[in-house]
This record gives structure tokens, C-alpha cells and sequence, in this order.
């Protein structure tokens, strides 16, 4: 009985002085951190800094995060073809590093340092380095937007497209024929562009399909394969009818257009005054061709004596930017009773 007795105590003891190096160990780790906080102390140098990939341009870089509770980011130095001239080149919250639009024949050397709250700055990292050679072709454009225009005496078409993911891009070469699957080559080939759009008005002619392919070409010369052929053709414009231009209405007006040569989708647009103030929008499709026809509009309020705008659109592969427009009718509304 006195054994267990002894044998109990001595366990209770054991645990209650487990417990309390535990909460000293943990006071002096706080004192510790409070300690360094109080004294501006620098952080740890960044330690694990490596090379994660270099090529075509860019370098990046990754290194372990510090584990002190206080890091507000990391400095990155870099230095050009020597490892004596490092300068600052951008800070970061993460503990990797993307560095682009490289040259490809350079050397470049990184180190890196903590930063704390206090802006208390570690001791520089050990060095790496990397050679950004140019190894791949670059990726094609991709979401290519074409749109025709007979946009105010002006015949063009627009391209647009989404930039690919490469960081050494120089240009875009643009290529354009008749027929579509067309192979890009010398011939077919009309401009070249440092911007993700063009815009095309080179001999182009009215109801006539153009097809178009782009290809990325990087600072060494090498070239993506061709982007997914694009194609529209630019339509004549839409001619009113009724209600005439400067006209006076006594009664609702009935909305008469001729239709351009070749099957489209339309929109009639009614408003307030020559730029705004829509009133009315009526879209739809027809396959006639050159002939006159009629647009019914329900539900038309217009006020007395007041002066109406109405056009119509024509629109083909882009369903929100016209291909050609009529010219701009008016007409006054005065109802006799």
C-alpha cells in the first residue's frame, strides 16, 4: 500500500514538473521573440535559394520561407553577367521569383534577403544563376476575334487575340488569303505587329471571305505554328426606306429597309437623339438578298412632336460590334386625332 502510495505521488510530481518546463521553454521562446523584436535584431538569411527553371527569356527562382513569425517578405538582388554589381530588382511576399524579358545570351545571378515588420533586413543569400537560352518556339495566338467593318466610308477588318504565355514574344506575323486551310508563306503574308491586334485595310473588297492566320514569332527568330484560320467578309450597307428622312408622321411608323447582298443578322435601333437614348431595339436574321422588307415593332411608345433617330445593322461573325450600318433617318411624331 505504502508502495502505490509512493509510486502514485512520484507520477503526480513527474507530470506537474512536465508541465511546467513546458511553460518555461515556451516563455523563453516568447522573451526570445520579444527579445528580438525589442532589440531590432535581422532576420535569418533565406537559406534553400535555387534555380527552378530558366529558358526562352525568363528565370525562376525559389528558395524555404523563414520561419520567424515577423517576416514581412523578401528582397531580390540581381546582378548581370558578374556577381559583383548586385542590385535591387523587386520585393515579394512569396519565396518565389519570376524574372522576364531576358536577354537569352546573359548570365544573371540572384540573392535574397528577409525582411521584417520592422523593415530590419537579413544578411544576402548565397548567389545562384542562370542562363535564359532560347530552347522553344513560342506558343500560337489563341481566342482570336475577327470583325469585318463598313464602319463611315471606311472598309477594314479587325483582329484580335489573346497574347500566349511566353515572356520572349518579339511579333506577330499576319497571313491572309482566300481560301480557307491556307499554308502561311511569302505570298500571303501582309504585316507584322508587336501588338496582340490589327487592323487590316489592304486591298480589301466588299463581299468577299478573307482568311486569316497568325504566328508568333520570339526575339531568336523562331516561330510558333500557325493560330486556327479566322475568317468574315465586310457586307454593304443596309438601305432605309420608311419612314423617310425629316419626315412628319401622323400616325405609328412602319420601319422598311433594304437588306445588304448576303444573308446577315440585323438589329433596327430607335432612339432619342443622334448618339443616345435608345428607345427601341429589334434584332433579327434574314436571307434575303437585296430586297425590301419590313421590321414590325410592338409595344412603341413615342411622345408627340418629338423627333426620332432610327438605323440598321448588320452584323456577321461578331455578334456584339456591327459589320455595316445604314445612314441615320429621323422623323417627327405628330399624331392626328
Amino acid at each position: 500500500m505504502f508502495t502505490s502510495l509512493k509510486k502514485a505521488m512520484y507520477l503526480k510530481f513527474k507530470y506537474v514538473m512536465l508541465i511546467s518546463l513546458f511553460f518555461y521553454l515556451l516563455s523563453c521562446e516568447r522573451q526570445q521573440v520579444t527579445e528580438s523584436e525589442e532589440n531590432n535584431l535581422p532576420p535569418d538569411t533565406p537559406v534553400g535559394l535555387e534555380v527552378y527553371t530558366a529558358h526562352d527569356g525568363f528565370v525562376s527562382i525559389d528558395w524555404l520561407p523563414n520561419t520567424e513569425s515577423n517576416i514581412k517578405g523578401y528582397n531580390i538582388y540581381r546582378s548581370i553577367n558578374d556577381t559583383s554589381r548586385f542590385k535591387l530588382l523587386s520585393f515579394t511576399k512569396d519565396n518565389y521569383y519570376l524574372d522576364i524579358n531576358l536577354d537569352y545570351d546573359s548570365t544573371y545571378f540572384y540573392r535574397i534577403s528577409a525582411l521584417n515588420n520592422k523593415n530590419i533586413e537579413s544578411l544576402e543569400s548565397n548567389y545562384v544563376s542562370a542562363k535564359p537560352s532560347n530552347l522553344y518556339p513560342p506558343s500560337s495566338p489563341y481566342s482570336i476575334y475577327i470583325n469585318a467593318r463598313n464602319w463611315n466610308d471606311t472598309i477594314s477588318i479587325v483582329l484580335i487575340w489573346n497574347k500566349p504565355p511566353d515572356y520572349d514574344i518579339a511579333f506577330y506575323q499576319i497571313y491572309r488569303d482566300t481560301l480557307d486551310n491556307f499554308l502561311p508563306n511569302q505570298q500571303n503574308y501582309i504585316a507584322s505587329t508587336n501588338q496582340n491586334n490589327f487592323s487590316d485595310t489592304k486591298n480589301l473588297k466588299l463581299l468577299k471571305t478573307y482568311f486569316y492566320k497568325i504566328v508568333t514569332v520570339d526575339k531568336g527568330n523562331l516561330k510558333s505554328n500557325p493560330s486556327i484560320t479566322v475568317s468574315d467578309k465586310i457586307l454593304d450597307l443596309p438601305e432605309l426606306i420608311s419612314p423617310p428622312n425629316n419626315s412628319n408622321l401622323d400616325s405609328m411608323p412602319i420601319f422598311q429597309f433594304k437588306t445588304v447582298s448576303e444573308p446577315a443578322n440585323y438589329k433596327l435601333v430607335i432612339q432619342t437623339n443622334e448618339l443616345f437614348g435608345i428607345v427601341s431595339e429589334i434584332s433579327f436574321s434574314s436571307n434575303k438578298k437585296n430586297a425590301v422588307i419590313s421590321v414590325p415593332v410592338s409595344n412603341l411608345y413615342l411622345e408627340e412632336a418629338r423627333k426620332y433617330y432610327w438605323r440598321v445593322f448588320t452584323y456577321t461573325v461578331s455578334q456584339t460590334d456591327p459589320n455595316s450600318f445604314s445612314k441615320l433617318f429621323s422623323f417627327t411624331y405628330n399624331p392626328t386625332y
